[in-house]
């Protein structure tokens, strides 16, 4: 997949414009760093902020946790302010969450042969 083609998260923040994607990069360096991709359905309270972090790392690699971690904050209050949606049970919709799923879930279907454009086989 290219990386025009996927998805993005896009914001101003303090005068800056971000561009959030995964890449096959970005997501072992997250790896490198200890982010266990396994776990992050075990760790609630945390996944969302390691993700928002991660996602930053194809574009912007020097960007450290503290100031991804400042942005979303930030970013949250924006969001607190906004119309809820709910699903079909009556949930709140994490937004942020769900575009940062999406977005992994592409760089993994790349990196694991299930999406691009390469075909191959084993004879």
């Amino acid at each position: 997949m290219k990386n025009s083609e996927r998805s993005k998260i896009e914001f101003d923040y303090d005068g800056k414009h971000y561009v959030l994607m995964f890449t096959a990069n970005s997501l072992k360096k997250m790896e490198k760093a200890g982010v266990k991709f396994a776990k992050l359905d075990d760790e609630i309270f945390t996944a969302t902020e390691v993700l928002f972090w991660g996602a930053f790392l194809a574009n912007y690699p020097a960007i450290t946790r503290k100031e991804t971690n400042e942005i979303y904050k930030a970013l949250s209050r924006t969001m607190e302010d906004a119309e809820p949606e709910y699903d079909e049970d009556g949930k709140e919709i994490d937004k942020l969450q769900e575009a940062l799923s999406t977005m992994l879930k592409e760089a993994v279907d790349e990196l694991s042969g299930r999406g691009g454009n390469v075909s191959w086989k084993m004879t």
